[in-house]
């Protein structure tokens, strides 16, 4: 596949150092590591033959002299040519943008057919060349780091998730270590992730359930599950709701769990049945429907027609009727975890203390605030749904470990990054929509009047 990769060098080195400043110096430095992973490694945008792989006939970077000069001759070394970018503004915009298009455009009128156009940044700038490209049936793909919008990464062929590419392309040794970058349950490269968000791959297939024609088994022996056992069980759960487009049926779901761990959940772990297992459990985010069987759901992602996901009995969205909609279509649009306002509280109150007993960790921070959270208050929180929010504080400017990690301070973090993505995808908030957004983050503020949703 005959390929043209322009890098944003700017873009992505200031983000990844933001991010974790070793992962920003391995990427600048070492341009040839993350090269021949491109090359010999990651997926290609269908479609493509078998045995086809994927050739640089272009590569292209382009880089602020003033600033980044240091890394231009490993891009040089690497078989880049540098397109120098200064700064023509007095706040330091430099004319990369402009630069990158024309030469994408210039490729497109090439006597080269390029197959394939690759391009590192996360500015959404660059949508329209994405489907201009598109266009002319040329296949794209992205690398965005931090959380690149959603019109931006639909206009693409192939994104490669930023977990994968600090993991694997800048770390090939260390490819099955967690890079710390985005703690969670992403799928790795070879799922070819076109156009959605990673989903969580944690637990294999159901086990399968005994028919009639097998051998008897001997009765099973109920026993308590273990804490790892609670675990993936919760990841199971927070998974298959990820993997619906409508809310989840109680009836099937439990059978699926109980083929799984057949001894830990006979009684269901003491509780007698699924659903008190499922309030013992505390997941947060979710909701249960009762009724008929009962179902589970995820407010952000599900809807019930003539049902009140915030009027259910053990809601934890319970006497937040103001402010719901407006947080629904929130994090609906930005994909920001769309945890209650009391558990999202309890994970600014944990990692606060987190980082007041010790440093932040990019590998380990979010993991420590979810045992802190199950310890303190039994609250069950994704690791994924907490490092999203400590990068987006970290995008937003806030560095941690410098006696600024408050809850107070988090917050009014947060609410600012928030309010970016929101502006960023075009949603227009006004003033109490606005105080909606702080008073779900912070607890501060007048409840906002907004009108109900339709």
């Amino acid at each position: 596949m005959k390929s043209a990769l322009f890098v944003d060098f700017d873009n992505v080195f200031s983000l990844l150092r933001q991010l974790q400043p070793s992962a920003a110096e391995q990427f600048a430095r070492h341009p040839d590591v993350w090269i021949h992973w491109l090359t010999h490694s990651f997926a290609m945008p269908e479609p493509h033959a078998e045995s086809e792989r994927r050739r640089l006939l272009v590569r292209r970077c382009y880089l602020n002299p003033n600033w980044y000069q240091v890394y231009r001759h490993a891009f040089l070394r690497a078989g880049f040519e540098i397109v120098d970018c200064p700064p023509v503004t007095s706040q330091g915009k430099t004319s990369t943008d402009i630069h990158l298009v024309l030469d994408a455009v210039d490729l497109l009128q090439h006597g080269t057919h390029y197959d394939e156009f690759i391009v590192f940044s996360a500015d959404a700038d660059f949508t329209p060349l994405l489907r201009k490209l598109r266009r002319h049936d040329r296949r794209t793909t992205v690398l965005a780091i931090g959380f690149p919008s959603a019109a931006y990464q639909a206009s693409a062929d192939l994104l490669i998730p930023e977990r994968l590419f600090v993991g694997e392309a800048l770390y090939p040794a260390q490819a099955n270590v967690d890079s710390g970058l985005l703690t969670g349950h992403e799928q790795k490269a070879s799922d070819r992730v076109l156009n959605d968000r990673p989903s969580s791959a944690l637990v294999g297939p159901p086990a399968s359930v005994q028919t009639s024609s097998q051998a008897p088994t001997a009765p099973r022996s109920a026993r308590p599950a273990t804490a790892s056992e609670l675990s993936e069980i919760a990841n199971r759960i927070w998974q298959t709701l990820d993997e619906s487009v409508s809310p989840v049926n109680g009836g099937p779901l439990a059978s699926r769990l109980k083929a799984e761990y057949p001894e830990a959940l006979e009684n269901w772990n003491g509780c007698g049945g699924f659903r008190p297992f499922l309030t013992s459990l505390n997941l947060a985010r979710l909701v249960w429907l009762g009724g008929s069987g009962g179902r589970l759901l995820d407010p952000a992602r599900h809807e019930v027609e003539g049902r009140s996901t915030q009027d259910e009995p053990d809601s934890p969205w319970g006497g937040e009727g103001e402010i719901f909609p407006v947080v629904k279509e929130v994090c609906s649009l930005t994909k920001a975890p769309m945890l209650a306002p009391k558990e999202l509280r309890q994970v600014l109150k944990a990692l606060s203390t987190e980082l007041a007993e010790g440093s932040f960790q990019p590998s380990t921070t979010a993991a420590q605030v979810c045992s802190r959270c199950l310890s303190s208050s039994g609250l069950r929180v994704r690791q994924r749904d907490v490092a999203f929010l400590i990068k987006g504080m970290q995008l937003n400017g806030h560095v941690f470990g410098q006696g600024q990690d408050d809850v107070v301070t988090l917050g009014s973090r947060l609410v600012d990054q928030v309010l970016f993505l929101c502006a960023r995808e075009q949603l227009i908030l006004d003033e109490a929509e606005v105080a909606a957004v702080r008073l779900w983050v912070t607890g501060e503020g007048a409840p906002a009047k907004v009108p109900a949703s339709d």
